[in-house]
């Protein structure tokens, strides 16, 4: 019976850089929240259409810098989630490939306007598998394409 090779864990910080080539974002700041399950991404102007019977939804996606990317996905279907303040609700979510640290990895993510949040992006537990482990007095450790910075900055917030 062939052994089973374990992976290398990968260290990111509580901060990283992520890319959604699926979307055509190139370089987004997320949040590493291992208090929430799946990933979400800051969204507005949701819109659902129909094209050749498959359900897409259009929307903007909201940076930080104030630049919006206008992008539409597959919709993969709704999900019932509990957001940080206890309110349930119901949000889109698309099937899309992250790319972070080098590594490329399908995911769902959710799409709700996040208002006032800090993060375009929150990466859940679920997102980051057993891949990638956080030591969470690091930020910014990696960059989307892999090339790893020497040091992480240690700022906390």
């Amino acid at each position: 019976m062939a052994e089973k090779k374990e992976r290398k864990k990968r260290v990111v910080g509580w901060r990283e850089n992520a890319a959604l080539p699926d979307l055509k974002i190139k370089q987004v700041i997320a949040k590493i929240d291992t208090g929430a399950n799946i990933a979400t991404i800051d969204a507005a102007d949701i819109k659902f259409v129909t094209r050749k019977d498959v359900k897409y939804v259009k929307f903007t996606v909201k940076k930080r810098n104030n630049t919006v990317r206008k992008t539409s996905a597959p919709l993969a279907g709704f999900k019932r989630i509990r957001s940080s303040n206890g309110d349930v609700e119901r949000r889109p979510y698309i099937k899309t490939d992250i790319l972070m640290d080098g590594i490329t990895k399908n995911i769902e993510l959710t799409l709700t306007d996040r208002g006032p949040m800090d993060y375009t992006m929150l990466i859940g537990r679920k997102a980051l598998g057993r891949r990638w482990m956080v030591n969470p007095s690091i930020s910014f450790l990696t960059s989307p394409n892999g090339k790893s910075k020497k040091n992480g900055k240690s700022k906390k917030k």
